[in-house]
């Protein structure tokens, strides 16, 4: 019997160790107020309809600072991905959106992503979820 509960807390260990690896992390003031915005722009400006639209995550801005070619230190740059429904599927659209810490609004616009060879992919870094 007790092997049998030993067996159960390792297991419950298991899952709640997995569950805190999963969890969002705590947002900035900043980061929060970017990916609000990302929630609003990202989908519909990238040619999503907006009714459609069920979540929106994006990488965190403050994780993806513009470094090259840019004389600003509010910068950023993150790959969006909005997932959305169509009447016979669930499905997602990759965007890219440039925003500035510094600018209100942040950000007014964002592209459909494309991959190409070597260019970073939505799954290179954690997804957060906007809305």
């Amino acid at each position: 019997m007790a092997r049998q509960n030993m067996s159960a807390y390792v297991a419950l260990a298991f899952i709640l160790a997995l569950t805190g690896c999963a969890a969002q992390p705590a947002l900035s003031d900043r980061d929060a107020a970017a990916l609000a915005q990302l929630d609003a722009v990202a989908g519909p400006t990238s040619g999503v309809d907006a009714d459609a639209i069920t979540d929106t995550e994006c990488w965190l801005p403050s994780e993806h600072m513009l470094e090259e070619g840019v004389d600003s230190d509010t910068m950023w740059r993150v790959l969006c991905r909005v997932h959305y429904k169509t009447p016979t599927s669930e499905r997602y659209q990759d965007t890219t959106c440039i925003g500035d810490f510094a600018a209100e609004p942040m950000l007014d616009h964002c592209y459909r992503w494309t991959h190409y060879d070597f260019a970073q992919v939505f799954e290179d870094h954690p997804g957060v979820g906007a809305s």
